[in-house]
């Protein structure tokens, strides 16, 4: 743990890590399974033990895996559509957002409405899937998506340094960070709830 959290040590433990955060994010935004905002809060409060740079590099790296993972899963709807997994997840869409709507609020504000389906926990795969429901363009949707991703990046990273502000105990700072991500995201499902009744 020392050797990861020191900036004067060998770079490789920090190489690594930073690799299992990209390999995490790309999993956890491909199969559902691993939160991957509390991933990147988690080693941003650990990076900012270790330097700005190193929390820096969290940040980067975070939003290059989201990017990735979403054009990934972008271009398997889009070929899946026509599939049973395709259809599945547009009646998913349907349920949980009216895909027409939202491929009409794609089609007019494709960067806002791809930024809050990143930041609000449930939201990115009904819209992703409305959009190949409507043949949204693949090179649009690569370009409309550099942002939203980046604006996750720092949200998760930014509760990462609250966490690490809460001790100077790297483990403790990082508990801490995942704790305000799993907190916020329920604060924002209660609300959406509330607001849906």
């Amino acid at each position: 743990m020392a050797h990861l959290l020191d900036p004067t040590a060998h770079a490789d433990n920090w190489l690594w890590a930073l690799c299992v955060l990209l390999a995490a994010v790309v999993v956890g935004a491909l199969l559902p399974v691993l939160p991957t905002g509390a991933v990147v809060s988690a080693m941003a409060a650990l990076g900012h033990h270790r330097s700005w740079v190193s929390f820096t590099e969290v940040v980067l790296v975070g939003a290059a895996a989201a990017y990735v993972a979403d054009l990934v899963l972008y271009a398997l709807l889009l070929r899946g559509s026509h599939t049973r997994w395709g259809r599945t997840l547009q009646r998913r869409a349907e349920r949980q957002g009216h895909l027409d709507d939202l491929g009409r609020r794609l089609s007019r504000h494709d960067v806002g409405t791809l930024t809050t389906s990143r930041l609000l926990p449930g939201a990115r795969v009904p819209v992703m899937a409305a959009a190949a429901a409507t043949d949204y363009p693949l090179v649009r949707f690569a370009v409309a998506d550099v942002l939203p991703v980046a604006c996750w990046a720092v949200a998760y990273a930014g509760l990462g340094l609250a966490g690490r502000s809460v001790s100077d105990r790297p483990w403790v700072g990082a508990l801490a960070a995942v704790a305000f991500g799993v907190a916020a995201s329920g604060a924002v499902t209660l609300v959406r709830r509330w607001r849906a009744r």
